[in-house]
């Protein structure tokens, strides 16, 4: 007697409560091997079978088709010793199947093509204006050439941003780096600071032989937007190697913050500058500029491309390469 009452009140207990665990559960998801071991199952027409398609043991396919019928409290599939066929649920299940599984396919595909061949779209470079004007814009046709499926999108800044934030893919800086969280920095080369001024110039004010003679001349600096300071030139001595600064000061000097600028005004015959060889390479080959202090060459500057940490897109993998390949344009 007391039994039955238990039982009563268990079974009042799951009517009344019909948020009980015993009543309601949340049935697992979906899952495409579920799908496939059906699949398979219903074109077979066996269990053996269709382990033997799929790679799988009979009695691997049978609990994985098992356990979604128990999980969804269905029945796709007639069994008996000799056949297994479909249910009215299991042939309304059968072209969705189909289409899920073809649907899946078709997504794989597309990725497997992006990760093999993704190098098309647009990627987003930073560099400061004269690296654009004199490197990277006079390389586009061969980039064009060699790429025509990515389209560069070049930005002129000195500024050192986040490039998460600011939506780029790469930035090309020279010098020192500040440390960015996130942000990983590769070497794309090397290049000196050439002193050097235009001929008709250097005809009527004399060429200088050291360093300090730099006093008596016409100088035409550079200020760094960055930090607003004018920078100072920097020399080695021939034999010792010791750091020796020139500083621009005020008077005849020419101070500009536009490096193209402060080139030109020396082809002009303004004055005498020092630059990135990669800025004055040109003028130097034609002869519009004569170069100076060749012996008190200072140690070289790095310039550096500079992208996120981690994995990145294979198009901007590919630009890195091109740039790499034509680091001479930089140097």
């Amino acid at each position: 007697m007391n039994r039955n009452i238990v039982g009563l009140r268990r079974r009042l207990k799951r009517r009344l409560c019909p948020d009980s665990v015993d009543i309601v559960s949340t049935p697992s998801p979906l899952t495409m091997i579920q799908l496939t071991c059906f699949l398979a199952v219903a074109e077979t027409g066996s269990f053996a079978a269709a382990g033997r398609r799929l790679g799988m043991t009979t009695s691997g396919v049978s609990k994985t088709i098992g356990r979604l019928e128990q999980a969804r409290t269905i029945r796709l599939l007639n069994r008996s010793t000799h056949a297994v066929s479909l249910t009215d649920d299991g042939e309304r299940l059968l072209p969705l199947a189909r289409e899920a599984l073809r649907s899946m396919e078709t997504a794989d595909a597309a990725i497997s093509v992006a990760s093999r061949d993704g190098v098309s779209g647009r990627v987003r470079i930073t560099a400061p204006t004269a690296v654009l004007t004199t490197c990277l814009v006079p390389l586009l046709p061969h980039f064009q050439a060699a790429l025509p499926q990515i389209r560069l999108d070049l930005r002129g800044s000195d500024r050192m941003i986040d490039l998460a934030d600011e939506a780029v893919d790469l930035a090309i800086r020279s010098g020192p780096l500040d440390g960015i969280p996130g942000h990983r920095a590769q070497i794309l080369c090397a290049f000196p600071w050439v002193t050097c001024a235009a001929p008709d110039y250097l005809a009527h004010r004399g060429t200088p032989s050291i360093p300090d003679e730099l006093a008596g001349h016409d100088l035409i600096g550079f200020r760094n937007q960055r930090t607003g300071i004018v920078e100072p030139w920097r020399y080695a001595h021939p034999r010792t190697g010791a750091p020796k600064h020139v500083r621009v000061a005020a008077g005849p000097a020419l101070v500009l913050d536009d490096a193209c600028a402060a080139a030109a005004a020396a082809i002009a015959g303004i004055g005498i500058i020092w630059a990135p060889s990669w800025l004055v390479s040109e003028p130097l080959r034609v002869g519009a500029l004569m170069p100076l202090l060749p012996a008190w060459a200072g140690k070289p500057m790095r310039m550096s491309i500079v992208r996120r940490e981690g994995r990145i897109p294979a198009r901007t993998r590919t630009v890195i390469e091109f740039l790499r390949a034509h680091r001479a344009a930089f140097a």
